[in-house]
């Protein structure tokens, strides 16, 4: 089940939305990456998208991909001043650090 329904006019629109970095689709999928994270799902489906032609598209991001997407999302999120998301960004990254370096130690 996707955390956003989105409803545009096509793909292009969505793909616009993503390259020009859209203060909105940032935000949720920073809060759904971070839930998923949170609650270790190996992934989350972001957008659920219904097109005007009535086609759709699934947005989905795997485990693998959350640190990434949450490290890409980072400056975006200084510039709008959304310094508790950032905090909340930190301590994730963090856990995943030492969790790792917990297993190389063992």
């Amino acid at each position: 089940m996707a955390c956003h329904y989105l409803y545009l006019k096509d793909q292009r629109e969505f793909f616009v939305l993503m390259k020009n970095r859209d203060t909105d689709l940032i935000m949720k999928m920073v809060k759904c990456v971070l839930s998923a994270a949170k609650r270790n799902k190996a992934k989350i489906d972001i957008f659920d998208i219904s097109f005007k032609d009535m086609s759709s598209m699934l947005f989905t991001i795997d485990k693998a991909q959350y640190n990434d997407m949450l490290n890409n999302c980072m400056n975006d999120l200084i510039k709008i001043e959304e310094y508790e998301l950032c905090g909340e960004i930190k301590k994730q990254l963090n856990k995943k650090t030492k969790t790792r370096k917990k297993k190389e130690v063992l």
